[in-house]
């Protein structure tokens, strides 16, 4: 069975009151990747041991129906639909936070409608006018009235709009009318229904079920605007180092299924209140949200009786919280200011695309970069509305400082996404054309007999070789090469020192370290170019230490083991099973090298010399030298090369069919050659996953199945606040979200599963409408506000299902 993973990352824009909308459209996300689990554990079962709670909860219909799709796929292709990265500003912030917790710990988002249909609200929103303000503006009200109906025109026909601004405009005046705080107990809430997730460390509660695949993560992003901003420096030549304020701010939070089943996440319910305050902070519209502080999360808790404070507690919810705001070590992060994060970052494309790269591939991805972008710009209708004339005074300070920075144009990350897509093919190139070269030489090193495989011995001794023979082949070039290894190198052992150095109670930058370790190595550099051969203290640093080369080589490894499920004449019987436990071994082998970099890896006595190290004089190689040993001895590497030599002499003899061992042997043994060609031309050396990215979008103006001509959400009126003043245009906003994300996953699963299974046309067309029918009769009951609303889109769906001379039920 071919395997192929649908990976999906989300990039959710802001939109202020079409909030409602994604809410929408990540509901349907949460469905299909929930529908994806299932699936995939009724065909390989429940591999890590965790608790699955999906299996005991009632499946929605939607998500049987995606399930039900996924599985028309097989038995020739079982296609994993994955969200794996989720990036949002201001309203696609508050929902990114939602969906990522919801998938890392298989927690329902179900309540969430009430949530959003109720309290995103005008009148739940705002403050109470109080004092005399309270009398002045109720004298005025019928002349506020009449200037806002003036003004307004035709966005104010409906009379539930035109009574809420009328009581929104004799809210305070010169305070921001919204209530933060009454905001954050809701999300704290909302949050908390649902469900409860626990870390690893509860023994009490068991371990909980996740939706992240085994060895894999998912990453979470929201952008704030820090309002003081925060300093960076940097080394200029004439001026030494200058200090610059950067407002940007990226909050990241990360859940990982690791290869051994067990999960560490920041999803969790300790870590509750800081993605409450992401959310918060990123959602802070200038003007209608009071800036975002930990004191006004301080006195929410205090207001709510809960606890806050709990020194004691090793995750102690504040302390939690503080430690994701700090920044420079000048500012207290309780003192620091945040607004929303739209103001600097609306579309946040770089972090995702930059997350993207380090992804591992379990099995051939189709990867798909997403961005939810529920107001569009029209350009031929804003140039018709601008006209060639200047504008105005007020309209010019307007689009400066509010509309031209939120609608900064997406180009840039395109064409990185471009570039990258290109070094995607490049790299393929190059292994292409040197592979038959390296079998050649691989062949000339070790006899690899389909139908006896190496020993142990034979294969450690042919790696080696393989290594030697590589760098001999190389020549000069080999010393540039080499160079950029100890780079890599380098820049991973100056985090993690700086790291261990801080949990030692010392203090040291990763650029000070890089260029401490940079200058030790320059001495065995000198040695190396002196003799044409590289110095023992060279070999000893890549040997104990060259962690990435490792991985690299046993990813490199994966991916070729990935191309053998594309041959079809072995397959039958257990074959794909047997090379999935393969894979799942060299995926732990994975997870056993990357631990190397985690200072949790580490215990007390490595801490303390590298605070040793951080206190020490720049000069002072003696004790660089002791702990690099000291790491080197921590790190186990040559234990693990040997523990992988004998999972290809066993696992690979037990597990493929003769001649495909072989290749994979090669594969393995050869990497060194493979190595020396790829790693230069890659423009980031610690990328891993080589996939082609291509671009998505959701929006209500593309064409939709039901819609072809699009159509326009709501809440766009009113400067996109429109739906806190309407309910039944947040009902129509939300269902279109639904729908415009199921039409769009469809055509997604479709095209990911490739030539290999294409299903008929009836049957796509009819599947989709039965999803749509599921959607609107899973959402009747609660949309009541426009009773016309589920019924004539019931209609216009059967409508559609009709012109269909056959009906294909799913």
């Amino acid at each position: 069975m071919k395997q192929i993973e649908l990976r999906l990352a989300l990039v959710l824009y802001g939109g202020v009151s079409l909030a409602v909308y994604m809410h929408g459209v990540t509901r349907e996300f949460l469905n299909i990747v929930r529908a994806s689990r299932k699936l995939e554990r009724e065909i390989f079962g429940n591999a890590s041991g965790l608790r699955e709670e999906i299996d005991a909860k009632a499946e929605p219909v939607t998500a049987a129906l995606y399930r039900s799709l996924l599985e028309k796929f097989t038995p020739e292709v079982s296609l994993r639909v994955v969200v794996d990265v989720v990036a949002g500003a201001s309203a696609g912030g508050i929902n990114g936070v939602m969906l990522a917790r919801a998938i890392a710990h298989d927690l329902d988002i179900d309540m969430h409608r009430d949530f959003w249909l109720q309290n995103a609200d005008v009148t739940e929103l705002s403050n109470e006018p109080v004092g005399l303000t309270r009398y002045l503006k109720g004298s005025i009200a019928p002349v506020i009235d009449r200037l806002v109906a003036m003004g307004l025109k035709s966005e104010t026909t409906d009379p539930e709009t035109r009574e809420k601004l009328r009581q929104f405009v004799q809210a305070r005046w010169f305070t921001p009318p919204f209530s933060g705080e009454r905001f954050v107990g809701w999300m704290l809430d909302a949050a908390a229904a649902m469900g409860t997730a626990v870390g690893d460390n509860d023994e009490a509660a068991g371990r909980r079920g996740t939706l992240i695949p085994q060895g894999q993560r998912l990453d979470l992003f929201v952008t704030l605007t820090d309002f003081h901003g925060q300093r960076r420096r940097f080394d200029i030549d004439n001026a030494g180092v200058i200090e610059e304020k950067e407002h940007r701010r990226i909050l990241r939070f990360k859940a990982r299924h690791r290869a051994a089943g067990d999960v560490t996440s920041e999803f969790t319910d300790p870590f509750i209140p800081a993605l409450v305050f992401a959310a918060r902070a990123t959602s802070s519209f200038p003007g209608a949200f009071p800036p975002m502080t930990v004191g006004e999360m301080d006195h929410v808790f205090l207001e709510r009786g809960e606890p806050w404070f709990n020194e004691a507690d090793p995750l102690e919810r504040r302390r939690i919280l503080l430690d994701k705001l700090a920044g420079d070590r000048d500012t207290d992060p309780a003192a620091r200011v945040f607004v929303d994060g739209s103001v600097v970052m609306n579309k946040p494309f770089q972090p995702v695309i930059d997350a993207i790269a380090k992804r591992p591939a379990s099995r051939e991805v189709v990867r798909r970069l997403v961005y939810v972008d529920p107001l569009p710009a029209d350009i031929n209708t804003a140039e018709a509305v601008d006209g060639p004339d200047v504008p105005g005074f007020f309209r010019v300070i307007f689009a400066s400082m509010a509309h031209i920075p939120r609608n900064e144009p997406i180009g840039d990350a395109l064409q990185h996404v471009a570039e990258l897509n290109r070094e995607v093919h490049h790299v393929a190139d190059v292994i292409a054309a040197a592979e038959p070269v390296v079998e050649r030489e691989v062949a000339e090193i070790i006899r690899l007999d389909p139908r006896t495989p190496p020993t142990v011995n034979e294969l450690t001794r042919a790696r080696m070789e393989a290594n030697e023979a590589a760098h001999r082949a190389a020549g000069y070039t080999y010393f540039g090469y080499q160079r950029l290894k100890l780079r890599v190198v380098t820049e991973s052992l100056s985090i993690l020192v700086s790291r261990l150095a801080a949990l030692g109670g010392a203090e040291i930058g990763e650029q000070e370290v890089a260029a401490r370790i940079a200058a030790w190595l320059e001495k065995g550099l000198e040695k190396t170019s002196r003799t044409s051969r590289t110095s023992p203290e060279i070999v000893m640093f890549l040997r104990h230490l060259d962690v990435d080369y490792r991985i690299r080589r046993l990813r490199f490894v994966i991916l070729r083991l990935n191309r053998l499920y594309r041959g079809g004449e072995w397959q039958a019987g257990n074959g794909s099973v047997a090379m999935d436990e393969l894979k799942t071994t060299l995926y732990e082998q994975v997870d056993h090298l990357t631990r190397r970099w985690s200072r949790e890896f580490y215990g007390e006595e490595t801490c303390r010399v590298a605070a040793e190290f951080a206190r020490s004089s720049a000069d002072d190689g003696a004790t660089l030298a002791n702990l690099l040993e000291l790491l080197g001895q921590r790190m186990g590497l040559s234990d693990l090369d040997r523990l992988s030599d004998d999972v290809f002499s066993v696992m690979a003899y037990n597990y493929l069919p003769p001649e495909r061992r072989a290749q994979l042997t090669s594969a393995y043994v050869g990497f060194a050659f493979y190595d020396l060609v790829t790693l230069p031309v890659l423009r980031r050396p610690d990328a891993v996953e080589v996939n082609e990215i291509r671009i998505d979008r959701i929006s209500p103006s593309d064409p939709h199945t039901l819609r072809p001509g699009g159509l326009t959400l709501k809440g766009t009126t009113l400067s996109a606040f429109g739906a806190f003043f309407n309910r039944r245009w947040r009902e129509h906003d939300y269902l279109w979200g639904r729908l415009n994300a199921a039409d769009r996953l469809v055509t997604l699963v479709l095209s990911a599963a490739g030539p290999e299974k294409q299903l008929d046309a009836s049957v796509c067309e009819s599947l989709r409408h039965e999803l749509f029918l599921a959607i609107l009769r899973e959402e009747a009951p609660h949309l009541i506000a426009d009773p016309d609303l589920v019924p004539s889109l019931i209609a216009e769906v059967e409508a559609r299902l009709a012109e269909w001379p056959v009906g294909i039920a799913l």
